[in-house]
């Protein structure tokens, strides 16, 4: 089934203003404004809001949830042990947060792109299928008593089973499984104060699938409600069919990122145009096209008119680096200038630094030492420090601290 497809360019000619406000639209989607209505929200209504938020890194990833919910890591931590959230790989080969019950789902419709990437490097070094499949059952058994293990447990036991874990087989193989269906993350294990402090977990997925695109229809739609505790029944795994699938994504990517293009919505699940206009044109007209400047864009009919996306509530945010305000979007030059970007991610690597958002943009970055169970963020700003800015980022650098349950202080350095 076709989309729509839209005549508008795909360039950018937008002034200063329609900038500012497709910022501000998308701090608004992106639940990181107003920032008043982040105490009536979990970390289980967070992740199901934006259908998977990047978590490459596990300290990164346990903030960008906390700096929407405004509560502790222990918020988070609880989440994960009660099994309402799980880190995994649906897409494009990377970590993700995920909603326990959209994981088998999710990662059945998005993950067949990077497991084909990657099958020449599990080739290079020596994982066939034969190999997978024998680490499936070695951390089966393995996990039906112990419960759950770490990397290094799980290596652990490919050894002990006759399977070299050496250099990045362990992780390959971590990963593969996930992506099959047979392991999900599980508690996470605090070894000590601080955001470098925490330490994964694998368990065994509720419901191991043995193969990709065995979905089947979903009997209840709906997910728990944000800011309530969710029941078991809201836990248990979601089975859309494919249509239903493809009309959740682009549901809950738009109305948690828009005004999105086409392009930032099939880069953001590593899938071809036509699927992304056919999973549009599966809402029934709730994802609607709205014309910028030259660009056209997807937005969701529940969205709020422009004017009143923000009311002055934006605040200052201390964002993490690997955080959905930049790389929800392929293209980012609403929320930074091309200079701004090449010193976020300074020789475009991939690796994204810390961002301080200011007035609905990127006003410089940051990175935190910790030392004597006190936080010291350094801020390299890209702007003037206004007394606002400042006083702005000083508070940002105190909610942080809060989260992590350590005093935290602000050290402005020069670029």
């Amino acid at each position: 089934m076709a989309g729509p497809r839209h005549t508008a360019r795909q360039g950018y000619a937008v002034t200063p203003t329609q900038r500012r406000e497709l910022a501000s639209r998308r701090l608004a989607a992106l639940w990181l404004a107003p920032r008043a209505a982040a105490a009536q929200r979990t970390p289980l209504g967070v992740v199901e809001h934006h259908l998977a938020m990047q978590a490459q890194d596990l300290a990164s990833g346990l903030w960008s949830i906390g700096v929407r919910t405004g509560g502790t890591v222990e918020d988070v931590v609880t989440a994960v042990e009660r099994g309402e959230i799980t880190r995994t790989w649906p897409m494009r080969g990377t970590l993700h947060w995920v909603a326990t019950a959209d994981a088998g789902w999710l990662t059945d419709l998005l993950a067949g792109p990077s497991m084909r990437a990657a099958a020449r490097v599990l080739a290079s070094v020596g994982l066939t299928e034969e190999i997978i499949a024998q680490a499936g059952v070695r951390w089966a058994e393995h996990l039906a008593s112990a419960g759950a293990m770490t990397r290094a447990e799980a290596a652990a036991v490919l050894a002990a089973g006759g399977i070299d874990p050496s250099g990045q087989r362990t992780y390959y193989l971590l990963v593969r499984h996930h992506q099959l269906g047979l392991l999900r993350q599980g508690p996470i294990r605090r070894l000590a104060a601080g955001p470098a402090s925490f330490e994964p977990t694998f368990v065994l997925a509720a419901e191991p699938r043995l193969g990709r695109g065995n979905a089947q229809t979903d009997p209840d739609a709906s997910a728990g409600a944000a800011g309530q505790e969710s029941s078991p029944e809201s836990r248990a795994p979601r089975r859309p069919g494919r249509e239903e699938a493809l009309a959740r994504l682009a549901d809950r990517y738009v109305t948690s990122h828009g005004p999105v293009t086409e392009r930032d919505f099939a880069g953001w699940c590593d899938q071809p145009l036509r699927l992304v206009r056919e999973a549009v044109a599966l809402t029934d007209g709730r994802v609607r096209t709205e014309q910028v400047g030259e660009t056209a864009y997807l937005v969701h009919a529940d969205a709020p008119p422009a004017a009143a996306a923000h009311g002055g509530d934006e605040g200052t945010l201390l964002l993490p680096g690997f955080d959905e305000w930049l790389l929800g979007y392929k293209d980012r030059r609403a929320q930074l200038t091309p200079e701004q970007e090449r010193a976020v991610v300074p020789g475009g690597n991939g690796m994204f630094r810390g961002t301080l958002v200011a007035d609905c943009a990127v006003a410089g970055t940051w990175r935190r030492t910790v030392a004597r169970e006190l936080v010291t963020v350094e801020v390299t700003p890209f702007v003037r420090v206004t007394r606002a800015l400042r006083a702005g980022a000083e508070g940002a650098v105190a909610a942080y601290g809060r989260f992590w349950g350590l005093p935290a202080r602000a050290r402005w350095v020069d670029g």
